[in-house]
């Protein structure tokens, strides 16, 4: 029975209908409210904790499939590190994976995302006491009448830092955004803080997946 277990979790065909799982859930959970519930403004586990089941089934159900997933990945792997001879490119595109897993396990428990609109002189505090100021919000008005550009100076710990559209400052492990900018009738801020603990893991896991499927396919082109 165990040998038959062991078979069954180092399957292809079985990665293959978790992924399958995992893409199903998520598309059922595009048709969700879930999204109005605050989903995306707060950490995952922190969002499940307080959601009813009706709005969270089907994360639940994708957690699942995921954590199946992973334990296929790191049996295949250490399967296929018994077997020698094997290119290494599939033990980077597992490792690759199982981080970026990892990586979104702690950004659903640590990390914080918080919106807040704050006018020239407002401040942003922080956990260990800190205070970011907005000393300066200000904005290019094109032909239209439109906002064209627009940017806000933040003194940090004395030292003056601007902040622009996808070009945020970082304090403690925290992305200071700027996403929105109102001129009148007063220069006001829409400023999003945002920390994701996981966000190097991620990254390392990108990385090793991208250089193993490089590798897979210069091998297959080869051939």
């Amino acid at each position: 029975m165990l040998k038959a277990l062991y078979s069954g979790f180092t399957s292809l065909n079985l990665g293959l209908w978790l992924m399958t799982g995992v893409m199903a859930t998520l598309a059922l959970g595009s048709f969700t409210r879930a999204s109005e519930s605050g989903l995306n403004d707060m950490p995952l586990l922190f969002w499940l904790q307080r959601a009813p089941l009706s709005l969270s089934w089907w994360l639940w159900l994708c957690i699942i499939f995921l954590a199946i997933l992973f334990l296929n990945a790191v049996i295949c792997s250490i399967d296929a590190l018994r077997k020698k001879g094997r290119s290494i490119a599939p033990h980077l595109m597992h490792a690759g994976f199982l981080l970026v897993v990892i990586a979104h396990l702690f950004s659903s428990y640590g990390g914080f995302k918080q919106q807040m609109q704050l006018t020239e002189g407002g401040t942003i505090g922080f956990p260990d006491g800190d205070q970011v100021l907005v000393e300066r919000i200000s904005g290019e008005v094109g032909q239209m009448g439109m906002l064209s550009s627009y940017r806000a100076q933040l003194r940090v710990k004395g030292k003056v830092a601007e902040v622009q559209p996808n070009h945020p400052i970082f304090h403690q492990g925290y992305g200071i955004y700027l996403k929105e900018v109102a001129l009148a009738p007063m220069p006001m801020a829409l400023v999003e803080i945002h920390r994701e603990p996981g966000a190097w893991a991620a990254l390392l896991g990108a990385l090793f997946f991208m250089a193993g499927n490089v590798m897979l396919l210069a091998q297959r082109k080869g051939r």
